[in-house]
């Protein structure tokens, strides 16, 4: 499984996003212009307690590592991406706990910037354990087969709950709700920017180029830290994916709540790519 948002410039704060945290990592080098490098893409595939690797695709030629904390001085694993792909596969030094971070970090070589995501172990998938008992009477026996297949039928709508998203990279429009739509976009280059329309008309630019990191809780539950462009604190917003294309806005608890954007009255909002 694999783990997938806002205090803007007179605009959404702890009430309007979610909760108000110190940012924990990924962080990019903040852009100050549109046509400004902030770091090396850098993507990381699922981590668990049973993986002897940790792969994933980043920007070509870039110089890989793993961390157990960030900044750490000693490497859990090292490697360099494809120069043709992008891909890599580092071996990890020891295994990993599970629940624990780790700092997967992509330095690029000539302009010696750098990107990181913080990956959260999860616990090694496993089978079902299917189990026989000899028992007396075919009443007690059927008992028990009905009680594993509900187990089997729990453990598949768990893993069907994955749907792929790696980066919430690209751009996000929103439902409209009291006539106001927002349009989110995570780039690399750009970082975090979020803006405001009302009937199609943008309204008010509400973020603009902040740095941001991404903390997946679940593969579908994700925490979002960033910080505006000239602001010295950082502010966190939650996202629940429901497809592969689609998020919701949460609190920290993973509940749907109204938020409040801008101008905009508070409500439930939907984004779309």
């Amino acid at each position: 499984m694999k783990k997938f948002m806002v205090a803007m410039t007179g605009l959404v704060t702890l009430a309007t996003l979610g909760a108000v945290a110190p940012a924990a990592a990924v962080t990019p080098t903040t852009a100050h212009a549109a046509t400004t490098h902030v770091g090396p893409s850098l993507s990381v595939n699922a981590v668990y307690t049973s993986s002897a690797k940790v792969s994933g695709t980043a920007t070509k030629g870039s110089k890989v590592t793993v961390k157990a904390t960030k900044n750490a001085k000693k490497n859990l694993a090292s490697g360099t991406a494809s120069k043709t792909t992008g891909k890599y596969s580092i071996k990890l030094s020891k295994k990993l706990k599970k629940n624990a971070n780790v700092y997967v970090y992509a330095t690029n070589p000539k302009t010696k910037t750098s990107f990181y995501r913080i990956i959260r172990v999860q616990a090694a998938a496993t089978k079902a354990a299917t189990t026989t008992k000899t028992t007396s009477t075919k009443k007690t026996t059927s008992t028990k087969k009905t009680t594993t297949a509900k187990k089997t039928t729990t453990t598949s709508t768990k893993k069907v709950a994955n749907y792929g998203v790696k980066t919430p990279t690209g751009t996000w429009k929103s439902n409209t709700a009291n006539k106001y739509s927002q349009k989110i976009v995570f780039s690399q280059k750009t970082g975090f920017n979020q803006t405001l329309y009302k009937n199609g008309k943008k309204v008010k630019t509400l973020v603009s180029y902040a740095k941001y990191s991404v903390d997946a809780k679940t593969p579908t539950f994700w925490k979002i830290n960033y910080t505006p462009k000239g602001s010295k604190t950082a502010q966190t917003l939650y996202l629940r994916f429901t497809s592969a294309k689609s998020f919701k806005l949460v609190n920290s608890k993973n509940q749907v709540v109204a938020v409040k954007a801008g101008v905009a009255p508070a409500a439930k909002w939907t984004f779309t790519k």
